[in-house]
């Protein structure tokens, strides 16, 4: 994916799951706080509380593929 379709899938689904696929091939699914020019505020989903206890910066150049919750992905 290119970097403004990340952005775009990003600011998509603020306040929601999304599964990211690093640029070191790593996944995780996130979930999206809020979105800056440069990239997101969110917690990995697995280790969320109510509140969330914490919450960390991403950048979008830092990510190869993003996609919304429960949607499959497509072959790299």
């Amino acid at each position: 994916m290119q970097a403004d379709e990340i952005e775009q899938v990003i600011k998509a689904n603020i306040d929601q799951t999304v599964c990211v696929v690093y640029t070191d091939g790593r996944t995780e699914k996130l979930f999206v706080h809020t979105v800056d020019d440069e990239g997101f505020v969110c917690d990995i989903v697995a280790e969320m509380t109510q509140p969330p206890a914490y919450a960390y910066w991403v950048r979008f150049w830092d990510v190869r593929e993003a996609h919304p919750f429960g949607m499959r992905y497509p072959a790299s």
